[in-house]
């Protein structure tokens, strides 16, 4: 199933955090996330290529599935990586993931993310993100 961006013209716009920091303290962002039942945790974000992974958002991504899994809960964080052009947009499901963070540690991967996420339901038996589409 395909789901419309609702505000398409909204989406292109950037959030700019300007007059927001001090010293190491300012937003961050993530780009996705998927929560099923309260009970399993997906987050991530995507990068171009090899960009650099800021020291702030790994913390973020650390800190919220590690306080997940604290719960006894399930949590995964991942970095996925694409080659898109800037013009183009980014489809989620042909990055690839290059880096999870699971069980307080970072584990190098080369999964295309629909496969990832194929994977991680069939391990975790998350019922709801199996046959995604």
């Amino acid at each position: 199933m395909k789901r419309p961006i609702k505000y398409k013209e909204r989406f292109k716009q950037p959030i700019i955090f300007d007059g927001l920091q001090k010293g190491l303290v300012s937003p961050t962002d993530i780009d996705f996330c998927f929560e099923v039942d309260n009970k399993f945790l997906l987050l991530g974000d995507c990068k171009k290529d090899d960009a650099p992974f800021p020291l702030g958002q790994r913390l973020v991504i650390e800190r919220i599935v590690d306080n997940w899994r604290a719960t006894r809960k399930i949590s995964v964080g991942v970095i996925a990586t694409h080659s898109t052009s800037p013009e183009q947009s980014i489809v989620l499901a042909n990055t690839v993931v290059t880096k999870i963070y699971y069980n307080g540690k970072w584990h190098k991967s080369n999964t295309v993310f629909t496969q990832f996420v194929k994977n991680i339901a069939e391990k975790f038996d998350v019922d709801k993100l199996k046959g995604l589409s």
